[in-house]
């Protein structure tokens, strides 16, 4: 059996007592923690106190949890066109330190450099580099807001070359592409 069969057999075992052993624990993660069915993930959760040590306890956790973020999510989430009292006053070229557009293109500015740090940070291993499986349903099934990873997605533009040959004759050269 290989030395990573062994580490993802023994991580088992510790995470499959009824209470966890979180001595234990810290002391098997601390020569890094095998990446393989949540097993990563679970023992963050458990290391930082996210989850109780009595298995029993962790659906009913995860799940006020989950309702936790979920009416966080709601309460800092403001749908666009459901501002209080906003009057339609608000220019997009305004800088004006109260400008919602002003906030917005801030915002952007900082979403895309959490965004090339995320990116950036570990590229090898595949969480920061694919979708949540887990994700907010009140914000993915809100069709009105625009989501955040449609705000920092690189877009391009497509260009053709025309070109004007004698008396209205035109030709339109090969699609360009400009990120």
């Amino acid at each position: 059996m290989s030395l990573y069969k062994i580490r993802v057999a023994g991580l088992e075992d510790i995470l499959q007592q009824d209470e966890i052993d979180l001595k234990e624990l810290r002391n098997f993660c601390f020569y890094g923690i095998p990446d393989c069915s949540g097993l990563r993930s679970t023992c963050w959760k458990l290391l930082l106190g996210y989850l109780g040590p009595k298995r029993d306890t962790w659906s009913a956790t995860l799940a006020k949890k989950r309702e936790l973020y979920k009416q966080f999510i709601e309460e800092m989430v403001i749908p666009p066109g459901e501002q209080n009292g906003a009057a339609c006053v608000d220019h997009p070229l305004s800088d004006g330190p109260e400008s919602n557009w002003n906030t917005f293109f801030k915002d952007n500015e900082v979403l895309l450099q959490i965004d090339k740090d995320v990116r950036r940070l570990c590229p090898d291993i595949s969480f920061f580099q694919q979708a949540t499986e887990f994700p907010s349903e009140s914000v993915v099934s809100h069709n009105r807001e625009r989501k955040l990873h449609v705000r920092v997605a690189p877009s391009t533009l497509s260009s053709a070359n025309v070109e004007r040959k004698g008396l209205g004759m035109t030709k339109v050269g090969t699609q360009i592409t400009f990120i």
